[in-house]
């Protein structure tokens, strides 16, 4: 009995072993198939676009042997060798567009202009997810100073980077910044572990404008969409603090992309309170009455125009046509199962 036990428990840890490898899919990419000077590679069947945020990053096959894949020189790696004058803080992204994904480690080549280490900086890495930020850390030790036996790589392990352990979040963009005196950045090696699900939407344009008469259009597009409730437009005066505006519900048949607008009256919205003022005090004869009505109005009207400048649209105490400050907005992308990703936020200023 115990022996048919142990071997029921031990195929039962091989199927969950299986099951767990086959959900992960951890893979490494040493870029060794992809062509020189190529803005994307392929790898486990998915596509990663190489985004340039400072310097101009992508694959570098002109130098062999300059590459490390984690335990050899190899010959293909991501740099920015063809930036001109390799300017400060030099910065490019990892991004899908369909997949999620983690990232257990990768190796960094980081020097001076002229490829020397030893030199002091920065390397900063974030990762995104639909363009909020889940995670972001800067390592400020630890790097080569010499080729070594490293080829002067240098392990990002964000298991445990600077303590804390990064590798288990999920994330659609990994952002690599450099900072101090490293202005050249080279890329190797590539470890990540491909995520079951996909993204719920793919988000490719978002854009808004804000008419003199206060009539606020926001216009989106997505490429595709999945298990996607709902959006919420939302609207700040700071970039930081955000209040919803409207909502509007997924396209019926979004999977292939679909195309949104929206169309908010601002002036209307922020002087609402004010319409009330005769229909409250219309019923009330005595005079306590009246005072208490008055009381409820005024609440209305301080209400009213709180709102009218937490949200910072249209400068009321004056012409309508006259823009007091910049808004920001972004989008709210609602999962049916509640789960919420915000899009990067615009600013509107009238027009």
């Amino acid at each position: 009995m115990k022996k048919q036990f142990n071997k029921t428990l031990a195929l039962f840890t091989l199927l969950l072993t299986a099951t767990f490898a086959a959900k992960s899919q951890t893979s490494t990419e040493p870029f060794e198939t992809e062509s020189h000077g190529s803005t994307s590679f392929t790898d486990n069947g998915v596509i990663f676009n190489i985004l340039s945020h400072n310097g101009l990053f992508d694959i570098q096959a002109n130098y062999p042997g300059a590459g490390w894949n984690g335990i050899a020189n190899d010959n293909r790696f991501i740099d920015n060798t063809g930036t001109a004058n390799q300017p400060e803080n030099p910065s490019f992204s990892i991004k899908t567009t369909s997949n999620l994904f983690k990232v257990p480690r990768f190796w960094v080549y980081a020097s001076a202009a002229n490829l020397n280490l030893n030199v002091t900086g920065t390397l900063t890495v974030t990762g995104k997810l639909s363009g909020v930020t889940k995670f972001t850390q800067t390592k400020t030790t630890g790097f080569a100073t010499s080729l070594g036996t490293t080829n002067g790589y240098t392990l990002i392990d964000l298991t445990n980077l600077n303590g804390q352990n990064y590798s288990n979040i999920i994330i659609d963009q990994l952002q690599i910044t450099g900072g101090g005196n490293y202005r050249y950045l080279g890329l190797d090696a590539f470890t990540w572990v491909k995520d079951s699900n996909v993204l719920p939407v793919s988000l490719t344009n978002f854009s808004a404008s804000l008419s003199n008469s206060g009539i606020l259009n926001a216009k989106w597009k997505t490429a595709s969409e999945s298990n996607n409730s709902h959006f919420i437009l939302q609207s700040s005066k700071d970039g930081k603090s955000w209040k919803d505006l409207v909502r509007q519900d997924a396209a019926i048949n979004g999977a292939s992309g679909a195309s949104y607008e929206v169309e908010i009256n601002i002036a209307n919205m922020s002087l609402a309170g004010f319409t009330l003022l005769g229909f409250l005090l219309l019923p009330f004869s005595r005079r306590r009455y009246r005072l208490a009505a008055l009381l409820a109005v005024m609440t209305i009207i301080a209400g009213s125009c709180a709102k009218e400048k937490d949200l910072n649209w249209i400068d009321q105490q004056g012409d309508k046509s006259t823009s007091v400050n910049t808004i920001y907005l972004r989008l709210a992308q609602v999962d049916h199962d509640g789960t919420t990703t915000y899009s990067e936020p615009v600013a509107v200023k009238a027009k």
